[in-house]
């Protein structure tokens, strides 16, 4: 059983099924972050805390931003992990986590919505964006999230760079519509489903995607072309856990992800850029999909690791160089390992770049 807060009080109950059908709700904090939020990330390092799971692919997102754009040492992070006996635990019985500018000292993830209100009702997730000057949660939706922490400019000496730069939002948000719905959020509808037929049409729609990235894929070297996009990661711990868990514990067992060559290659690559392997533990992820999740597993047996070579050559340098968008809007090229500029100068386009920048999803 999920669980959630009703009124403030926790609860064994699961509002996510409907007519047997896995429906997530929307996140209730998940309005954009504010400009002053953004600011006051870097100008005042004790501020905000991002809580996250090893284990969820909402909270990777987070992670990965936070590592990519290099922002350790201005946003504090804390795992929530553990037995979910009500939800996250963010410390133990014996070692509770002291809420930072409250106080309090806490067990699981649930008494920090309640602390930012007491008669809150539905989901606790993760992530969760804490400000500990104002005692609430700025935010538990992931892209908001992701989208905030790309515009913090936390170090003069680094790379100034953007996950979505403005010439291709459109195209971003296309294609990360369709990464969401038949992706991200179709392999929790086929694991998650009461009925033969709502797993069904959600498998289909998750192989039918799979295939559609996997072209894509054939012909740039990210979702994008050659540039790194928010797109891509929020694709990317979907594509994570895909083998792990989402083949065997939430059945979408047709293929694997090895078995689609571009798409296999593409998430070796991101594997590389600088810190992105650091946010990624299969161990934490299998334990955590099978162990906890008893409603699937009820006896909590996890399965054995897939056979999977992270570390394999990717070649998906024959595609072109790695890039990123540079905030002044120039296309630059990087080692993905360092995230040092190898150009300083806009990196010409090649003549078929425009095709792969394309807006359309066919």
């Amino acid at each position: 059983m999920m669980g959630m807060l009703v009124d403030g009080i926790w609860r064994d109950e699961d509002r996510t099924i409907w007519d047997g059908t896995y429906v997530r709700p929307p996140s209730h904090y998940g309005g954009p972050l504010e400009a002053e939020a953004i600011v006051a990330i870097a100008a005042a390092p004790d501020r905000f805390h991002l809580i996250a799971s090893l284990s969820c692919p909402w909270s990777h997102r987070a992670t990965m931003t936070r590592a990519l754009k290099g922002l350790e040492d201005v946003l504090a992070l804390h795992i929530a992990g553990g037995p979910r006996t009500e939800g996250y635990r963010v410390g133990t019985p014996d070692r509770p986590w002291t809420v930072p500018g409250d106080g309090s000292k806490i067990v699981h993830l649930h008494e920090l919505y309640s602390l930012t209100d007491p008669a809150y009702t539905g989901r606790v997730t993760v992530p969760v964006l804490w400000d500990a000057y104002e005692g609430r949660i700025l935010s538990n939706e992931s892209v908001q999230i992701l989208r905030g922490l790309d515009r913090v400019e936390a170090n003069e000496n680094s790379l100034e760079w953007t996950l979505l730069p403005m010439d291709l939002v459109d195209a971003i948000d296309d294609i990360a519509q369709r990464v969401q719905v038949g992706v991200s959020n179709a392999v929790y509808r086929a694991g998650k489903a009461r009925r033969q037929d709502a797993y069904h049409d959600a498998v289909e729609e998750v192989f039918a995607t799979l295939e559609f990235l996997d072209e894509r894929l054939s012909q740039a070297r990210y979702l994008h072309g050659n540039m790194l996009t928010e797109t891509d990661l929020r694709l990317w711990p979907t594509l994570a856990r895909f083998d792990a868990v989402y083949h065997g514990h939430f059945k979408c067992a047709r293929r694997r992800l090895i078995d689609y060559p571009n798409l296999w290659g593409y998430a070796r690559d991101i594997m590389t850029w600088k810190g992105v392997a650091a946010t990624f533990d299969e161990a934490v992820i299998r334990a955590a999909y099978y162990g906890e999740d008893r409603d699937l597993n009820p006896f909590g047996i996890v399965a054995m690791a897939p056979a999977i070579d992270w570390t394999a050559p990717h070649d998906r340098g024959r595609l072109g160089p790695a890039t990123v968008a540079a905030r002044d809007g120039r296309q630059t090229e990087v080692n993905p390992t360092t995230l040092h500029a190898i150009e300083a100068s806009a990196c010409p386009q090649s003549p078929n770049s425009k095709a792969r920048l394309r807006t359309d999803t066919s």
